[in-house]
Parts: structure tokens; sequence; C-alpha cells
């Protein structure tokens, strides 16, 4: 009798997922039924802001439903992600993740309780920007090798300007700093602008930013490129050589975005979500407003957006532990 109750239950249970299965599969075919929250987890006008907006829109465009941008800012951008992560996983909620929010963040404060190897589903890989080692003009270095012989000479002698812990241009700064063996002092600032506008003035020696911040400051004379911490050089500075170029090849980094939603989301979802991106990203309107911001699209598939972020976190767990990094 237990036998046949046991029996007569896994029966039952089967015709039920049977039952469900073609209402699930109908129900992500006509994927999206409403419209799309997509929060960026800074404020409006920055980088990270421009570039999701700029997706948000060509989603709508494809998808065929709104898409409705909100900006949640707070602890380093980590405050809207968790938000995220905690949300129901039907694809309805996304995010635009970076570095520091799906990376760098749980590495170095302990307040944020999410990992992003495990509580995001990562859609796609968005675009990339190289971080940019800029120079004050009153600073007597023009070269990569003359900050470092500078620095030996007199160990702590050069202001490093930090725009936030955990940010691209912060990360760079230390990996640059493991890699040559020298000391800098580190100098906090709230944003890129008010660290490039005390580089500019001499208040501080060095910064390493985002590419995008710093182009029009670059291109102008008001600051000096040292060196670019990517693969290749940019097409806007093709003076100003790689790190590997200028003999510290172990410093590259680049700023990234990606879009990811909840753990948990139904992989059709997921695919076309993967799918509409990789059509953006490919549409020449896109790759010249990129370009215009020094970033370039990038591709691939979930997986391999999820195995580049679990690889991120490794990468920066090590140069966060030899540099002992904590939030304050």
């Amino acid at each position: 009798m237990h036998r046949y109750m046991t029996d007569r239950r896994t029966a039952l249970a089967g015709l039920v997922a049977a039952a469900l299965t073609p209402l699930t599969v109908a129900a992500q075919a006509t994927y999206p039924g409403k419209p799309i929250t997509l929060v960026i987890p800074f404020p409006p006008g920055g980088q990270t802001d421009v570039l999701g907006r700029l997706i948000g829109e060509r989603l709508a465009q494809r998808l065929g439903q709104p898409v409705v941008v909100e900006n949640k800012a707070g602890v380093n951008g980590s405050m809207a992600s968790d938000a995220v992560a905690r949300a129901k996983p039907d694809g309805y909620t996304l995010v635009i993740g970076g570095p520091g929010t799906h990376a760098i963040n749980q590495l170095v404060n302990p307040n944020v309780k999410y990992d992003t190897r495990k509580d995001f589903t990562h859609i796609a890989m968005l675009s990339r920007v190289p971080v940019l080692m800029l120079a004050s003009p009153a600073l007597k270095a023009t070269s990569v090798a003359d900050v470092v012989s500078i620095s030996k000479a007199k160990p702590a002698s050069l202001n490093v300007a930090l725009t936030g812990i955990g940010s691209s241009g912060h990360m760079t700064t230390e990996l640059f700093k493991q890699a040559t063996g020298i000391s800098l002092n580190d100098v906090p600032y709230k944003g890129d602008m008010p660290a490039m506008t005390d580089l500019m003035g001499g208040q501080a020696d060095l910064l390493f930013v985002p590419a995008t911040s710093a182009l029009p400051f670059v291109q102008g004379g008001k600051l000096r490129a040292l060196a670019v911490a990517g693969t290749k050089r940019l097409a806007a500075l093709p003076e100003v050589p790689t790190m590997g170029e200028a003999g510290q090849p172990r410093v590259i980094n680049y700023s990234w975005a990606s879009l990811a939603g909840p753990s948990g989301m139904p992989a059709e979802v997921v695919q076309k979500l993967n799918r509409t991106c990789l059509a953006i990203l490919a549409e020449p309107e896109v790759v010249a407003r990129l370009a215009a911001m020094s970033n370039e699209p990038t591709s691939g598939t979930p997986e391999q957006a999820a195995s580049f972020i679990a690889a991120e976190v490794a990468r920066w767990a090590d140069v966060v532990k030899a540099g002992n990094i904590r939030m304050p």
C-alpha cells in the first residue's frame, strides 16, 4: 500500500509538471509581457548612466516593451545591486554591473552581503574601457619609468588621487604599486572630477581613471597621459603607450559594464536577453556612440559573462589581500 501511494504521488507530480511545462514555455516565449526595470547603481550623468540608458533604449525598441531606468546610488553601487539580487528572478528587474558592484565591493566592504558569483544571473558583457595613468602638468615625469624612478628615490613623495575605495582607478593604482614595488601617498577624493581638478592644479601628482573621464582633458593639454592600462593603444591617443610597452605588462585593467539579473532567471529569458544585447552592440550607431566614449563593445554568452566575472573576483581578491584594502 505504501509503495502504491508513493508511485501514485510520483505519477501525479509528473502529470502536474507536464501540465505546467507548456505554460512555462509559453510565458518565456512571450517575454517580456510588461515593462522591464533597469537599475543603474550610480547617479545620473556618469559613464554607467549614459551606457545604461543607451542599452535600455535599445532593449525597449527590440523587445517591444518599455524599459524603465532607475538610478539608485549608494555604497559604491552595492545598495542597488543588493536590491536586484533579492528581486524576483523573472527577467523584469535587471542591473548594469561593473567592476566595483560585481567584483570588488564584496572583497573590501564587509557590509556587502551578496556574492556576485552565485546571487546573480549574468546575462551579457556590454562594453569596456581601459584605465589611463595621468600625471599633473606640474610633475617632472613624462613616462612611467620616470614615475618609478622618482618614487624609488623618494618613497611616498608622490601624491596619487584615489576616487573611491574599490573603484577601477583605485585598484589599478594598487596593482601598479604592487607590480613596481613603489610606495605612493594615497589621497582620497569624492569622484573623478575633483581629483582631476586638483591634478590640473598640481595638488595631486598622479591619477588612474577610466579613459572616458579623462580624454577631454588630455586632448585639451590640461593633463598628461603616461600610459594606457589596456592591451592596445587608444585610437584617440595613439601616441600614449600601453603599460606593457612602458615596461609594466602586469598592469592591465579595464572598467567594464555588464547586464545581470537575480539568480535563477529562466534560461530562455536569459538567452533572449543575451541575443538582444549582442544585436544592440553590433548596431553601427551604438558602436559609434561607444567609440565616442572610448568604449568598445564586448560580446559572448551568459556562461562566458559569468566566467569572466568570477575570474575578476579571484583576480582582485589577490590584489586586495596583498594591499590589505578595506573600507574605512
